[in-house]
């Protein structure tokens, strides 16, 4: 990448419908500010399931929800709002000067204890699906190099213009293709209003990636 004069990348780790691919104005303030390390946040709600990113110690870093806990999760500030309340989005930038000082086989990433609900297969061929968790999955994020950053930048979004994540099936009602589909149209509805069109119904619009980026 260097060879090609890439100087930052961009990661995202879930599948967001509304992400901003090399969002131009991220970027630009990244390498204004001369950022090492950037993450995109939203404002979170009370219970949602998101990690948050903090200072501890001192240093950046995501708290996944499942390690904060109810108590901290829900403490709230004086002026009443969260104070955990910059959900992460799994949405970052990086440069390469940066992400290069971890390549080395000495730097390992730390493990992340989460309970899971893992199917299985008895001994007499029965298949079992666990209402409640019965597993333990060792996960590792990309995030947990945030610490190590010396110029470190949060990048707040309005939750309705670029986070529509796919996490499960249609069956669940939320976070699912349906409401991801929804989201979308709901954004380029936006767009063509604010440039004087007049959208008339209730049916979902769509306006091709490769007409417009972000409503111009």
């Amino acid at each position: 990448m260097r060879t090609q004069g890439v100087k930052y990348v961009h990661v995202y780790c879930i599948d967001n419908i509304l992400c901003k691919v090399a969002d131009p104005h991220w970027l630009g303030y990244c390498i204004e500010k001369r950022a090492d390390v950037s993450t995109k946040t939203i404002r979170k709600i009370p219970g949602e399931l998101v990690g948050s990113v903090c200072l501890d110690n001192g240093r950046p870093r995501v708290t996944e929800y499942s390690e904060l806990g109810p108590e901290l999760a829900e403490k709230k500030t004086k002026d009443g709002r969260l104070l955990f309340c910059a959900g992460s989005i799994a949405n970052h930038v990086f440069s390469l000067d940066f992400l290069e000082s971890f390549c080395e086989y000495s730097f390992h990433l730390p493990y992340h204890r989460a309970s899971k609900k893992i199917a299985h297969i008895t001994s007499d061929g029965t298949i079992v699906k666990p209402t409640s968790p019965n597993g333990i999955k060792l996960e590792q994020f990309v995030f947990d190099v945030f610490e190590k950053s010396q110029n470190f930048y949060i990048w707040e979004v309005e939750r309705e213009d670029e986070f529509s994540p796919l996490k499960n099936a249609e069956s669940a009602g939320k976070e699912c293709l349906s409401t991801c589909k929804r989201d979308l149209a709901l954004v380029n509805r936006k767009w063509l209003e604010a440039v004087g069109a007049i959208v008339k119904g209730d049916d979902p619009v769509f306006i091709d990636a490769s007409t417009s980026y972000c409503g111009e």
